[in-house]
């Protein structure tokens, strides 16, 4: 700003600079001024190079008329105490919304939100690093889905609990949730258990290979001899790249198989009612055996959720299908599981999506 300039003495921003902010503006164009909140910025290009800082946002209202491709990017403005922000999607594709380094759009610190084509989200600032989230168009919402797989999904116990992931398994849109694609069609075989640091509360696993888990990820445990140790379990500690630690009691030594869960997880606005609905076609690898579908939350079954489907001769498809409500807690993470109760015949989830919305 040239000395003597003149400010606009509502917002405080120099006049020249107000005289730029028109429809059209291209969100390459850089800034360091906080606008004041009644200015609009509309007829935006998101950004291509899709990364935490591109097409930075320089107002309080913005419509974004450009999305040309999933996950284009814009990053919001700095978090002030009590200022609202509002984001419109009218492109063509899903947008991708980074907060300032250092803030929170409610999905975690520096972690995008979505916003689908022709959806809205709006904001309050609630202290120097928060947003929450005033409301939505579409409500918080999040979407797993895959499409025309091929490869079967590996069933390596009878009655055992296995945590759905593939290769082709991918997040729909989201908002105020995050996507994990977990095992992303491998699991890993278990070769040996031991007590774990815990001593009577925790089991140590070594995987055969790196098992690239973390604290919090989703896993089940099957064909092992010792039935404590099977299930669906929450990863409590990762002691190096082939060990892991879960909540059970140790007795012996045991070998068997894990997979890691394909995950949804509620960010720390979206907590609240939620409806389930999920949809599958399957065709199974053995005649007559009879598989059940279930929805966990973290460790635990959400109840009145599961379906059970029996497959008769082995290649025909059937389709099948589930749903229910939920209450959901920040930081809650949802997970798919099929059980064979018949064997260990395999099953091959051709189409599959679960879809959660709040109420």
């Amino acid at each position: 700003m040239e000395s003597g300039e003149a400010i606009d003495t509502v917002s405080g921003v120099p006049l020249s600079l107000k005289a730029n902010e028109v429809e059209g503006v291209s969100l390459t164009e850089a800034s360091s001024h906080i606008l004041h909140a009644s200015e609009m910025h509309t007829g935006l290009t998101a950004s291509t190079t899709q990364t935490q800082g591109q097409g930075q946002l320089l107002s309080s209202f913005n419509e974004i008329a450009v999305c040309a491709n999933d996950d284009d990017t814009v990053t919001a403005p700095a978090v002030v105490k009590g200022r609202h922000l509002e984001i419109i999607n009218n492109g063509a594709k899903i947008l991708q919304v980074f907060p300032l380094s250092g803030d929170n759009l409610g999905a975690g610190v520096d972690v995008a939100i979505q916003i689908p084509s022709g959806q809205s989200v709006e904001y309050i600032g609630i202290d120097t690093t928060d947003w929450h989230i005033e409301s939505a168009t579409e409500g918080f919402n999040a979407d797993m889905q895959q499409t025309q797989n091929t490869t079967a999904f590996v069933m390596s116990g009878q009655d055992n609990d296995t945590c759905h992931h593939s290769a082709v398994l991918a997040a729909g849109p989201l908002l105020g949730w995050t996507f994990d694609a977990g095992g992303a069609g491998t699991s890993f075989p278990i070769a040996s258990i031991a007590d774990g640091a815990a001593s009577g509360v925790d089991i140590e696993v070594t995987t055969t290979g790196s098992h690239g888990l973390a604290v919090g990820d989703i896993v089940s445990q099957s064909n092992l001899t010792n039935p404590v140790y099977e299930g669906v379990f929450v990863v409590k500690a990762i002691i190096s790249a082939t060990q892991y630690e879960v909540a059970a009691v140790f007795a012996a030594t045991d070998t068997g198989t894990m997979d890691q869960a394909a995950t949804l997880t509620a960010g720390a606005e979206a907590m609240g009612d939620y409806r389930i609905s999920w949809w599958a076609s399957a065709t199974n690898e053995t005649n007559n055996h009879t598989f059940d579908f279930k929805v966990y939350n973290g460790a635990t079954q959400v109840t009145g959720i599961e379906t059970r489907r029996k497959f008769g001769t082995a290649g025909d498809f059937g389709s099948l299908s589930g749903g229910g409500g939920v209450t959901i807690a920040a930081g809650d993470v949802l997970s798919f599981v099929i059980t064979n109760t018949s064997g260990t015949g395999n099953l091959t989830v051709r189409n599959f999506n679960m879809e959660i919305t709040k109420d």
